[in-house]
């Protein structure tokens, strides 16, 4: 059996007596995906996961550095047909991953909203301050 180390990846199955709880060692590394993404497994309760679960890139064959390059093509207002064209991936896989990020988005201000009961002014105050100090972050930041 493999020993566990202590990594910063926690257990997302809820009916675990791990669920959310960091700093166990109950999470081993086991193997990895076709994109390059590491598998973890809860050694309590079995179960197999990626780290990007409940994030943007769950369940995607691009890689992460795909992603983020057809996202800021996005952000550049580029069609849908030029960022397949320019990315060479096929336009219902770029059409698929703007509707996620639009979700994830939406996930976001949702949270931000309801849990912590920001209003909309502040919300804008908050995204402007993310994007003005996002030069201030390390580069290996992502």
């Amino acid at each position: 059996m493999r020993k566990a180390t202590r990594l910063d990846v926690v257990c997302p199955n809820r009916s675990c007596r791990c669920f959310n709880k960091l700093g166990l060692l109950n999470v081993i590394r086991k193997g990895k995906q076709k994109n390059g993404t590491i598998r973890y497994q809860c050694t309590d309760c079995k179960r197999t996961f990626a780290r990007t679960i409940n994030t943007l890139f769950f369940r995607k064959h691009l890689s992460k550095k795909e992603i983020i390059a057809i996202s800021k093509q996005f952000v550049e207002k580029n069609s849908f047909r030029g960022v397949a064209r320019s990315t060479g991936h096929h336009l219902d896989t770029v059409r698929k991953l703007a509707t996620d990020v639009a979700n994830h988005c939406e996930q976001i201000n949702d949270f931000l909203l309801h849990d912590v009961k920001l209003g909309t002014h502040e919300i804008d105050e908050f995204w402007s301050f993310v994007k003005k100090n996002k030069k201030m972050l390390p580069k290996n930041f992502s």
